[in-house]
């Protein structure tokens, strides 16, 4: 059987298994549901849970260089980093993130806070150019540092978009900005909504699987 990293008990009715982003396993139980019914039910579905993880790791390998800080994401292309004694400031270029030569701790705080800045310029921007696309007003745009969200739009039309964003393909960007704003229209995630999101990107299903492939990008720069 398969064993789980966690156990969390509370006053919920029901068993819930949960696979997380890093591939571990979390079972969500009852307060007074037995340990035999608890293992009864992961049996079950030890199958799926075996698949989610696989499927998991298989991601987390595939991107191991990004997440260990060897290649840098930049609208969903990887860069390699190259260190230049007496830099200034962070530079881009079609093949390198070119940076000051100071130690990796150091450096990934600047790099973080070189994200952010682009963040600021780029999903403004783009976020004001789908505002007047669909013919809609926000209220404000501010960028957030979320380990679990991408983006968020409340009752009062203020959107919060994560600064990690930026590490994303530009049409998937366009896609979370785009969900963000067709909230001002419908506050839930009905069919009404996705008509709405349809109508600006006929693909937007495409960007929304996507999407799901990079979002172990949400555990980066923490």
């Amino acid at each position: 059987m398969i064993n789980p990293d966690l156990i969390i008990r509370s006053y919920r009715r029901s068993l819930c298994l949960t696979i997380t982003k890093d591939g571990s396993f979390v079972v969500h139980a009852p307060k007074r549901m037995s340990m035999n019914d608890i293992i009864k039910y992961i049996s079950e579905k030890e199958k799926w849970i075996k698949s989610k993880q696989d499927e998991i790791q298989k991601k987390l390998s595939i991107n191991r260089d990004v997440i260990n800080y060897k290649l840098f994401l930049f609208l969903g292309k990887k860069y390699e980093l190259k260190k230049q004694p007496g830099l200034k400031k962070i530079e881009l270029t079609e093949d390198y993130l070119i940076v000051p030569d100071l130690d990796d701790d150091i450096l990934i705080i600047k790099i973080k806070q070189w994200y952010v800045k682009q963040a600021k310029k780029i999903l403004s921007e783009r976020l004001e150019y789908f505002a007047d696309i669909m013919q809609l007003d926000y209220a404000s745009i501010s960028i957030m540092n979320s380990k679990s969200r991408w983006g968020s739009c409340d009752t009062l039309r203020n959107i919060k978009l994560n600064f990690r964003l930026i590490l994303l393909p530009h049409k998937t960007v366009d896609f979370v900005l785009i969900h963000e704003l067709a909230h001002i229209l419908e506050f839930n995630h009905s069919k009404d909504f996705y008509k709405i999101i349809q109508t600006v990107m006929p693909t937007y299903k495409l960007q929304q699987k996507i999407l799901k492939e990079y979002d172990y990008c949400l555990q980066l720069f923490r």
